[in-house]
């Protein structure tokens, strides 16, 4: 063996993650494949994006269509919260995905975080419930919506 080739293998040895660390990063990625595969929340998330959100509900437009619809003005507070999340875990701008095995044990580890902060804000819009409580979902989709007539028209 050469000098090159044991040099070469001491920075190889110096790069190379310890048997425990490799375990710890295959079950994040693997983990992280599986929140990919079961669920449709976001991974990603972006500061301008949320800041366009808080600005848009602080904004005149925001605060008269929440007042129209809850008679009340808008703190902002999931904006906010948004907001400030993004700039702990975000990007300035979306990006593009990368592969898992690109991604650093950090960026894995804030991919998931998103996923569970999207996840965590649907399970409070349910448990808050809607809409969806009251009225029942259409089964039968209308050919032509504005002529149908759901009440029989010899009882005008």
């Amino acid at each position: 063996m050469s000098k090159d080739d044991t040099e070469l293998k001491q920075i190889w040895k110096l790069f190379q993650d310890s048997p425990q660390e490799i375990q710890e990063r295959r079950q994040q990625i693997t983990q992280a494949i599986h929140l990919d595969q079961t669920s449709e929340f976001p991974t990603l998330i972006s500061i301008i994006t949320a800041l366009d959100e808080l600005l848009g509900c602080f904004a005149l437009g925001g605060q008269v269509k929440n007042y129209y619809r809850y008679g009340s003005y808008d703190s902002c507070a999931r904006q906010r919260e948004k907001f400030w999340f993004a700039v702990r875990n975000g990007e300035l701008y979306e990006k593009e995905p990368r592969p898992l095995e690109e991604m650093s044990t950090k960026e894995i580890s804030q991919k998931n975080t998103i996923h569970d902060f999207y996840k965590k804000r649907l399970l409070e819009d349910k448990a808050r419930g809607s809409s969806e409580d009251i009225w029942d979902v259409r089964g039968k989709k209308l050919d032509n919506p504005f002529k149908y007539k759901s009440f029989d028209e010899s009882s005008r």
